[in-house]
């Protein structure tokens, strides 16, 4: 039997994910959202294995699994700084009166007690979703892949190797050249409302990964945001930007649009009182239409992830009961669900007893009930990253302050709800990624759940710790650091006050029928064998991806089917290790090299 919990792989998980998750806030902050972890994590497991357990060198795959499960459980964590962001911007708000100043050791309790429910969820449906052909997790594959291929020895994995060490290279080289000094511009189309295509393997990478039918999908997604986004600018546009200005401000912003040699003061003005004004005006009008597609598109994913639980069910009865049978037998590779249910039930309390002191003042039934709330979320958060490689945590964080604005009009208390949604589906969809990754290679799927729950508070501590400091350094908004997935959990949340008016014009009759389309299109795929319909999950979240994203994952998708086509012996031996390159090299330089360099002042952002 390999052994897993060595001293090489605790030290080894320790050190890895605290570098990258001490690294990971200042992406999160700068871009909005965080590059995946689990390749890049396997790269420099290896090199540590490769350096403190040279005599097992053959056998350290699950070894690295350990590693790779530590950063990505930490990191998953550490995507969290984007609430702390969003308490930021919320206190910044002129048009509300929220003062809520999260200290550090209230944010590592908090983000430790809610991250930790989203691993015991994930641990309860791990067969659900690792036994379905269609959930891909294809970062966990290519974390697989990178792992057994450096700790190899064969010819074949020579051969494999050799591909690795090319797609790495070229993953590396365009990320550089792209980001670090600005040379590769994205090629537009339709740029206003964000359909272009960026020059990024990993996206590539990740559509060699997923099925042609979800890069269709994710490609028509971004049609549809092309086609009809005019359509949405002239019906709400106007009504999505005045509700980012507070009321105080309106006809001015207003008055400020039609100025077209604006004074320095009047820029400034547009820029820290004006919400999405300037993006309007200088036509980047992606963020804006998205307020109005994530309504429909939310609505579909979630409508269509619980008719597939339902037409299931009796597979998931099954899954309990086999949980329960094989606790009795002591022959289970899971955590047990008595120890599941218990665990869960404790640490649910925890997380109740500390949102209801001060900072948070959150009430025990309202934490609970934000739990509750929050946990079918996690089946269409993993779901969707299944078939993506897209984790939807913002959306579903979105998700969960509509349906807690049923419960309470606080503006802190429905961020703070957010926050628990949002962390608890961060970890559910890392844990996911890792288990997959964990079938491949052969680990004991118990052993990463417990490694999982070790890890959270080194995350949990990173965002404590760097995100004072990057404030400090940097500043929130305006010429600092955007933040933009905090901004938009904290105009949710204001937006919350206005309950059925938050809606844009037109948004809630479109939320109506697409909730419809994604039970009918799950039905006709799971009753009729139709198939080849579009796969919800990466239409819907294409719609609120910008087509930079959506394309060259699209175009990834269909060179792997043409490949697998023309040449499927060559395909089947190298698609993945190429794609596992791809992915992992433009993530080192992305996740780790860069943000080293710009926070030393080594290259300019």
């Amino acid at each position: 039997m390999k052994q897993e919990i060595t001293w090489q792989s605790v030290s080894g998980a320790f050190f890895v994910s605290a570098l990258i998750s001490l690294a990971y806030p200042y992406i999160v902050l700068k871009l909005g959202m965080g590059p995946n972890v689990s390749v890049l994590a396997a790269f420099i497991g290896a090199l540590y294995l490769y350096a403190t357990a040279r005599k097992t060198r053959g056998q350290n795959a699950v070894q690295n699994n350990i590693i790779q499960t530590a950063a990505t459980s930490a990191t998953a964590t550490a995507f969290m700084c984007v609430v702390a962001a969003a308490f930021g911007y919320l206190n910044a708000n002129e048009s509300v009166n929220v003062k809520t100043h999260i200290d550090p050791w209230n944010m590592f309790l908090w983000l430790s007690c809610s991250g930790a429910v989203g691993v015991l969820v994930a641990a309860l449906f791990r067969r659900y979703f690792i036994d379905d052909p269609e959930m891909i997790f294809a970062d966990g594959v290519a974390a697989a892949e990178t792992i057994q291929v450096l700790d190899a020895g064969s010819d074949e994995s020579r051969h494999k190797l050799r591909a690795l060490g090319v797609g790495t290279l070229v993953g590396m080289l365009l990320a550089f050249v792209r980001d670090g000094l600005g040379k590769i511009p994205i090629i537009p189309i339709a740029m206003r409302y964000g359909v272009g295509i960026e020059l990024s393997v990993l996206s590539v990478g990740t559509g060699l990964l997923i099925s042609l039918n979800v890069g269709l999908s994710m490609l028509a997604g971004s049609v549809v945001t092309w086609l009809f986004g005019p359509m949405v600018m002239e019906a709400a546009g106007m009504q999505i930007v005045h509700g980012s200005i507070a009321p105080q401000y309106v006809a001015q912003c207003d008055a400020l649009a039609s100025v077209t040699a604006r004074s320095a003061e009047q820029a400034a003005f547009l820029q820290d009182h004006c919400g999405m004004m300037g993006a309007y005006l200088g036509g980047k009008q992606f963020s804006i239409v998205m307020l109005w597609f994530m309504w429909p598109a939310t609505a579909m994913m979630i409508t269509s992830a619980m008719t597939a639980v339902a037409l299931q069910w009796r597979s998931i009865a099954s899954m309990f009961t086999t949980l329960k049978a094989e606790r009795v037998s002591g022959k289970s590779e899971d955590m047990s669900l008595r120890t599941i249910l218990i665990l869960g039930s404790v640490i649910t309390l925890a997380l109740a007893f500390v949102q209801a002191r001060e900072p948070f003042n959150l009430p025990f039934y309202q934490t609970i009930i934000s739990v509750l709330c929050g946990l079918p979320l996690i089946l269409v958060g993993v779901r969707v990253l299944g078939e993506t490689n897209q984790g939807p945590v913002s959306l579903m964080a979105n998700t969960l302050q509509a349906i807690f604005r049923l419960f309470s009009a606080d503006i802190g208390h429905n961020l703070v709800s957010a926050g628990t949604a949002g962390n608890i589906n961060s970890q559910g969809e890392g844990t996911m990624q890792v288990y997959k990754t964990g079938k491949i290679v052969g680990s004991v799927p118990r052993v990463l759940t417990w490694v999982q729950f070790a890890s959270i508070p080194i995350g949990a501590a990173a965002v404590a710790i760097m995100y004072p400091v990057l404030i400090r350094r940097y500043g929130l908004g305006g010429d600092g650091l955007a933040a933009p997935t905090g901004l938009k959990l904290a105009n949710m949340a204001v937006l919350m006050t206005k309950g059925i008016s938050a809606f844009p014009k037109g948004a809630l009759t479109w939320t109506a029928i697409a909730a419809v389309l994604g039970v009918v299109i799950e039905l006709l795929k799971q009753k009729k064998g139709l198939k080849w319909l579009p796969s919800v999950a990466g239409f819907g979240f294409a719609l609120i991806l910008p087509g930079t994203l959506n394309i060259p994952i699209a175009i990834g998708a269909i060179a792997g089917f043409i490949w697998h086509r023309v040449n499927p012996r060559s395909h089947g031996h190298h698609s993945v290790t190429l794609a596992s390159g791809f992915i992992g090299g433009e993530a080192l330089i992305a996740g780790l090299l860069l943000p080293a360099l710009f926070y030393f002042g080594l290259l300019s952002p």
